[in-house]
């Protein structure tokens, strides 16, 4: 049987001309209706090439994409599913000229940015910083500086903006970001560039130049937009505009997005109409809480209850997922769980896994140890028990009493041997070997770091003697080559230091949330609750659902004490 739309669906479909905003909850059905409108517009006559569906990530990208091919059961090179910066780079790469542009200008990547601002700031006269000058060479200070420009383009403001704002505020230290701000500009202007927030600031501004550069235009996941965002899309002023969302599933305002253009599009889009959709097409209430003693337990029982779901109840596996909250040790963990119990997993989010891969753990603990030493008292004990050292928990903390009643600082256990066995003093000394090798091309660069400790440390042999011995020694291996791929690109960086790769991998901007091409692989989905945004699932666990820690501990609401829960149909979130 074929899709039948329900009555707000047909309304949204058969839009002749004119700005519609589209609103409901999940399930009811917000996509489907603006991929069917898509189809619609094809099949009505429309040019392909003046039709476009953004979308609010590069997975939602290639997800429509594939759904509206298998639709269309024909190729189209041209088919315009678009990230709102796709949709930006589009509008720039026609009308650059506009800007004055003599060609369309580059866009600097994210890591290029961080390097740039950080050699600017490096090379500011610290005594035009009364406020701030003694932080211009910190790398916290210069990450900090450019999210800041970041978020005021996304918010339409420029340097005099922030400037004005700072003197009727008489905060000093926001007028000389404001002054940085402008210096930054000019030097990007100055060299064909732009940064992805300016991207989509500048394409706003193009597009109002000359006639529409769209003649349909739809939206969806217009909640977690920018201001900025809001300004292209008017800008583009199609002959068609629809935009969709849910005002309460807003969940990206930490990456500066904000609801205001989905709460405001009636009254910014003159002639606007709004459409409720109210009929749910997926999704059955049916949740379970479960309680456990020890994280470990929930693990286990996840991985079980996941096999369980998927052999008797004949679930294929990518459609159940685990929702957790961040990566971390607990996410580690996790990730052990189901790999002991043959469950295979995908971590599709760009930057979710890599970090906390078991098998890539120890590596991340020993570049931390070498550019780090502030953090030693911290780490020493994690160091010990590791891989890297194989300790047992006693014994780690026994060289740790030893060291501290000489009044000697905790990293100094790495090089005590009291109460040890030969064996154990080997393994000792190798990692003191390594970490020493390591050390003197750390800051550096963070490839030659690592391939020191890829040569000398006793573990990687094990990575390599263990791949053949299970399926689990194959999969770690696979992890670390990952992880090693991302060494690599960090070492031919603009900063290739180790603490720079640190930043990075911790920001979540390094991982095998790559996502392959083509369909998503048959295995359970591990992803965070921001992840599951506009993702559909059978079954779906919520790891460490713990009152006053996940969701949120500021979160409104009362929350259920449980280990996970299992809504018997669809995800957490979806339009």
């Amino acid at each position: 049987m074929g899709f039948v739309p329900d009555a707000g669906q047909a309304r949204v479909i058969g839009l002749d001309r004119g700005a519609l905003l589209v609103t409901g909850e999940a399930g009811t059905g917000k996509t489907t209706a603006l991929e069917e409108r898509f189809v619609h517009l094809l099949g009505s006559g429309a040019d392909p090439e003046r039709i476009a569906l953004v979308v609010g990530s590069g997975g939602a990208r290639d997800r429509g994409r594939r759904r509206l091919l298998r639709r269309l059961r024909t190729s189209l090179p041209s088919l315009r599913v678009l990230t709102v910066h796709g949709l930006a780079y589009h509008v720039l790469s026609q009308r650059f000229a506009a800007l004055g542009y003599a060609e369309p200008p580059e866009v600097l990547p994210a890591a290029d940015q961080f390097a740039r601002v950080h050699e600017l700031l490096l090379g500011e006269d610290p005594g035009s910083w009364p406020a701030y000058g003694a932080m211009l060479g910190l790398r916290g200070f210069a990450d900090q500086v450019r999210q800041f420009l970041i978020r005021a383009q996304e918010s339409l403001l420029s340097p005099d903006d922030v400037a004005r704002s700072a003197e009727r505020a008489g905060l000093t230290g926001w007028q000389e970001l404001a002054v940085f701000y402008r210096r930054y500009r000019d030097v990007l202007d100055g060299a064909g560039l732009v940064d992805f927030a300016g991207l989509v600031m500048q394409a706003s501004l193009a597009a109002a130049e000359g006639d529409p550069v769209m003649d349909h235009l739809l939206v969806d996941d217009y909640q977690d937009g920018t201001l900025a965002a809001e300004a292209l899309v008017l800008a583009v002023r199609a002959e068609s505009l629809v935009v969709a969302g849910d005002p309460g599933a807003h969940v990206f305002s930490f990456r500066g997005t904000t609801d205001v253009p989905i709460r405001n599009f009636t009254e910014h889009a003159r002639g606007a109409e709004h459409v409720v959709l109210r009929e749910r097409h997926r999704g059955r209430a049916g949740l379970e809480a479960w309680t456990s003693a020890h994280v470990s337990e929930e693990h286990g029982a996840i991985a079980r209850e996941l096999r369980r779901t998927h052999v008797e109840d004949g679930a294929p596996w990518g459609r159940l997922a685990i929702v957790i909250r961040r990566q971390g040790a607990e996410a580690a963990g996790l990730l052990r769980a189901l790999d002991d119990a043959g469950v295979p997993r995908w971590m599709p989010e760009e930057g979710l896994g890599l970090g906390v891969e078991p098998s890539v753990a120890p590596f991340v603990l020993a570049l931390r140890w070498l550019v780090r030493p502030r953090d030693r008292e911290g780490l020493v004990e994690s160091v010990l028990t590791s891989e890297l050292a194989r300790l047992s928990p006693a014994d780690a903390r026994g060289l740790l009493r030893t060291v501290r009643s000489q009044g000697l600082p905790a990293d100094a256990a790495l090089a005590c041997r009291d109460g040890l066995s030969p064996v154990e003093c080997e393994s000792l000394d190798a990692l003191q070997r390594a970490l020493d090798s390591a050390g003197d091309v750390a800051s550096r660069s963070v490839l030659d770091a690592f391939r020191a400790l890829w040569t000398e440390l006793g573990y990687a042999r094990r990575l390599v003697e263990e791949t053949d011995q299970s399926e689990t020694g194959s999969r770690d291996l696979d992890a670390v080559v990952a992880f090693a791929g991302a060494v690599e690109r960090a070492g031919e960086s603009a900063d290739p230091g180790t603490e720079a790769f640190l930043e990075q991998l911790e920001a979540g901007r390094e991982g095998p949330g790559r996502a392959p091409q083509g369909e998503d692989p048959d295995a359970v989905h591990v992803i965070t609750a921001h992840g599951a945004v506009g993702l559909e699932f059978d079954t779906v666990f919520v790891a460490g659902a713990v009152e006053g820690d996940f969701p949120s501990g500021t979160a409104s609401g009362s929350r259920t004490s449980a280990a996970c829960s299992e809504p018997s149909s669809a995800g957490p979130r979806g339009g």
